[in-house]
């Protein structure tokens, strides 16, 4: 049976390289929720230029269950930053919380449990993207998701090492685990 680890936190918390370093070292598939909507719906910002972020959440949701019913491998999934900690449609992002809970095992990967450190490093992180992101926007939305990422993740990662060695130890905590019972999709 294919084993799904999620990788959940703020833009900018090192999912994406992590999560690829975590799918070599447990070899696992990894799959970036951002990158399939790109492919499979279109780019995610003018997705919600054109429909809202609403709309947008409704989408990822149902391209997060298709994934899941086609992939019969172990894999790693990035989720967006938004998938478990919003103030838009909670009906929505407790489907999503309910779904990870049940399909695999989550990790939180933010670089502090410190609200300031983490609010620094990730808008600092953020802003040289090179996605046109406004400091002012990216300091609101990490405030009003934070308390939510808090809250989330079967296993939490507060660190700003280098993404291998994140990697290197949520793969050690990974494989610690005992697998979890009856991990079923439906």
């Amino acid at each position: 049976m294919a084993d799904f680890v999620f990788l959940i936190g703020p833009g900018g918390a090192g999912k994406s390289t992590v999560g690829t370093l975590l799918a070599t070292r447990l070899g696992y598939e990894c799959t970036d929720l951002d990158d399939e909507f790109c492919t499979h719906v279109m780019n995610i910002r003018e997705f919600i230029g054109l429909f809202g972020y609403e709309r947008y959440l409704e989408e990822n949701a149902k391209l997060l269950e298709t994934l899941l019913a086609k992939t019969d491998v172990s894999t790693v999934f990035i989720l967006s930053s938004g998938f478990l900690a919003t103030d838009v449609r909670p009906d929505i992002v407790e489907q999503n919380r309910d779904r990870v809970r049940r399909a695999g095992t989550s990790v939180l990967l933010l670089p502090s449990r410190d609200y300031r450190e983490a609010l620094s490093c990730i808008v600092e992180r953020q802003l040289t993207r090179g996605f046109g992101l406004k400091r002012e926007s990216e300091i609101a939305k990490f405030g009003q998701r934070f308390s939510q990422y808090l809250c989330l993740g079967d296993v939490q990662i507060f660190s700003m090492d280098a993404p291998e060695i994140v990697a290197a130890h949520v793969a050690n905590v990974i494989s610690a685990r005992e697998p979890r019972m009856n991990r079923y999709i439906d």
